[in-house]
C-alpha cells in the first residue's frame, strides 16, 4: 500500500479483503481425501495453549487445532478465519467483526463472540508475549450479539489485524478457562480444544503428537487429510535425514538445517519453497544487569569482535545476510537506511581489543579479561555454529566463553522469566511488522514475559517511539518514528541483530496445498495428499 494512504480508502480495502471468501486450495477441483502429513519438530511443545507463547515448535501444533479471526495471505492481505467480515472506523479506533456462523468447538460447544471477547480479555491481553502490547491500549471489547465483537482502542493501534492470525491472536475456549488459573489449566497440558482444523489425539513426550481430521469443521469439506502428525526430532541433521528416507513429510525453514537446502533441493521427492515466511532475524542479546555487560562500550566491542559474516556462510549457508539493524531490511518501509550495523560494527579484532581497553578491562596474568557464558538452544538449526564462533572470535578478545546449551523450556526460565544468562542467540520472527515482532526485544517490561526483552533494557525514550508509531495509521508517518529508534538501539546496543533470514520450507512431492499463508503454521485445511480418494 502506498505512503500516506488515506484512512478511509485503508478502511474500504480492509473491509472488502473480509468479506472475501478463502482461496481456494491449488488445484481444488483435484483435491484428495485421506492420507497424514507427518512434519518435523525440535521439542515437545512447551504448552498446549496458543495464548500463552510464540514458539514455533509450539505454534507448528497448536495452528492445526485452533483458529485467528483471519490470517495473512502470500501477499500480506488480510483473509476470513473465524471472522468472515470486519470493519475499520476512519479514525482507526473501532475495529467491528462479524463472526462466522456454525462454528463448534472440538467438543461440541458452539463459539460465539463470548469466546473473543474473553480469549482478548483474559488471555491474550494479559499473557501472549507478542499480542498483549497491542491490548495494553484497548478500552473495551464488547459482544452485542453472539457473532459480533467490537473492539474500541483508547489510542490507534496500526498493526492490529495483522495480529489476529493463529500465530498472535488465537481463541480460546471460554467455557474451559473462565473461572481457572490460565496458566495453570488442565487444557494446557492435555486434550486442547479449539475450532480448527484438527482435533487433539495423542501427545507420547518425546515422540509425536496427533491430531486427527475435525469433521465438524466450519469451512465446508475440509480438511482433505485424515492426520497431522508432529515428529518430535531434537537433531537438526535426524530431521533432514527423516525427511530423506519418508518418515517425515515436511519441515519449516526454523526448523531446517540451512546446509540441507541445496542438497535436498536436486532430490526429485522433495519440493524447496522460499520465503515461506515473514521476515525473520536472529538476535544476539546482552544481559545489560551483569557487569560488564552493563557497559555500553563493551556490548560496542562484542560486536565489532564478532565475525558474523562467517555466520552468514558457516551457519546459514548463504540464506540470509548480514543484519544493518534492529529493523529487518525486508520492512522496507520502516527500515532506517543510515543505520547499517556493518558499517557501526564491522568485524575488526583489534578494534574491538582496543575498546575493551579503553574500558579498563585489561587482561589478566592468564591473557583473561572476564568470562561470559552463551545461552542457547542447540536444537535450532545454526544457533550451535553461531555460538561457536562467537566464542572463537571473542577468546581472540581474551574473553572466557563457557558455552551452555539447553533445553528450550529451560532456556525460557533462564533467558526470560528468571535471567540468568550473559549472552543468549534467538531467532525472532517480525510479524511483518516492527509492532508484532520487533519492538518486543526493546521495549520496557513490567514484568518478565516468554521471548520478550531478555536484556533488561530500559529507555524511555525508545518506548515513547514505538508506542507512538503504532498510534497512527499511516506508514509515512509511522515510518519516522522507526527511523529514530533505530538509530537510539544502535548507539545502547542492548542487542546485535546478526543475520537477517531467507526463510525456505521443504516437503514431499506427495502434498499439495502448502504455503497458502505467509505464516507456515496456518491454512493446514488446504493441504491434501495426493495418494488420497475423491470425495467421501
Amino acid at each position: 500500500m502506498r505512503k500516506g494512504l488515506s484512512w478511509v480508502v485503508l478502511v474500504t480495502a480492509v473491509a472488502f479483503l473480509g468479506l472475501a471468501g478463502p482461496p481456494s486450495t491449488r488445484a481444488a477441483d483435484q483435491a484428495l481425501y485421506g492420507g497424514t502429513l507427518v512434519f518435523g519438530i525440535g521439542a515437545n511443545p512447551e504448552t498446549l495453549n496458543p495464548g500463552l507463547t510464540t514458539n514455533v515448535d509450539a505454534l507448528a501444533v497448536h495452528c492445526k487445532m485452533f483458529n485467528g479471526l483471519l490470517y495473512l495471505d502470500l501477499d500480506l492481505n488480510h483473509r476470513p478465519e473465524l471472522a468472515a467480515s470486519w470493519t475499520v472506523s476512519r479514525d482507526g479506533l473501532v475495529y467491528r467483526f462479524t463472526l462466522q456462523k456454525g462454528v463448534k468447538w472440538h467438543d461440541g460447544k458452539p463459539f460465539t463472540s463470548a469466546d473473543v471477547k474473553f480469549t482478548f480479555e483474559e488471555i491474550l491481553g494479559k499473557y501472549h508475549p507478542r499480542t498483549k502490547i497491542a491490548f495494553a491500549q484497548v478500552g473495551a471489547v464488547e459482544a452485542p450479539d453472539p457473532h459480533t465483537v467490537v473492539v474500541r482502542f483508547k489510542k490507534p493501534y496500526a498493526p492490529f489485524l495483522g495480529q489476529m492470525t493463529c500465530q498472535d491472536g488465537p481463541i480460546l475456549p471460554k467455557h474451559l478457562y473462565e473461572g481457572t488459573d490460565i496458566l495453570k489449566n488442565p487444557h494446557n497440558y492435555d486434550n486442547p480444544i479449539g475450532t480448527g482444523p484438527f482435533k487433539w489425539k495423542e501427545w507420547v513426550k518425546g515422540d509425536h503428537v496427533t491430531m486427527v481430521r475435525n469433521e465438524d469443521y466450519f469451512r465446508k469439506d475440509m480438511p482433505y487429510l485424515d492426520r497431522a502428525v508432529a515428529k518430535i526430532i531434537p537433531d537438526s541433521a535426524a530431521r533432514a535425514l527423516a525427511l530423506d528416507a519418508g518418515d517425515v513429510d515436511y519441515i519449516q525453514s526454523f526448523l531446517l538445517l540451512k546446509q540441507e537446502v541445496a542438497r535436498l533441493s536436486k532430490n526429485p521427492a522433495v519440493q524447496v519453497k522460499f520465503d515461506t515466511d515473514l521476515p525473520g532475524i536472529f538476535i544476539m542479546f546482552f544481559n545489560m544487569r551483569n557487569k560488564p555487560l552493563s557497559d555500553v562500550r563493551v556490548r560496542h566491542a562484542l560486536a565489532t569482535g564478532l565475525n558474523r559474516q562467517q555466520m552468514v556462510e558457516q551457519a546459514v549457508y548463504g540464506l540470509g545476510r548480514m543484519a544493518k539493524s534492529a529493523i529487518h531490511v525486508g520492512l522496507k518501509w520502516a527500515y532506517n537506511p543510515e543505520v547499517d550495523y556493518t558499517k557501526l560494527f564491522p568485524y575488526d579484532s583489534a578494534k574491538a581489543n582496543a575498546l575493551l581497553d579503553q574500558a579498563g578491562l585489561k587482561r589478566g596474568s592468564d591473557g583473561t579479561r572476564f568470562t561470559v557464558r552463551i545461552a542457547y538452544d542447540p536444537t535450532l538449526p545454526g544457533l550451535t555454529p553461531m555460538a561457536e564462533i562467537a566464542r572463537n572470535n571473542w577468546q581472540d578478545l581474551g574473553i572466557r566463553v563457557v558455552m551452555e546449551p539447553a533445553d528450550r523450556q529451560v532456556l525460557v526460565e533462564k533467558c526470560f522469566m528468571k535471567p540468568d544468562f550473559d549472552v543468549t542467540i534467538w531467532p525472532y520472527t517480525t510479524g511483518g511488522d516492527p509492532a508484532i515482532g520487533i519492538s518486543r526485544a526493546y521495549a520496557s517490561l513490567p514484568q518478565p514475559l516468554p521471548y520478550t526483552n531478555p536484556t533488561g533494557y530500559s529507555n524511555p525514550k525508545v518506548d515513547e517511539l514505538f508506542n507512538k508509531a503504532v498510534e497512527t495509521p499511516f506508514r509515512n508517518e509511522r515510518a519516522k518514528h522507526y527511523f529514530e529508534v533505530q538509530k537510539i538501539i544502535a548507539q545502547d546496543l542492548p542487542a546485535l541483530a546478526l543475520i537477517d533470514r531467507v526463510e525456505a520450507d521443504v516437503a514431499s512431492i506427495k502434498f499439495k496445498g502448502l504455503w497458502v499463508s505467509s505464516q507456515p503454521y496456518d491454512e493446514w485445511d488446504q493441504v491434501w495428499w495426493t495418494g488420497g480418494k475423491p470425495k467421501r
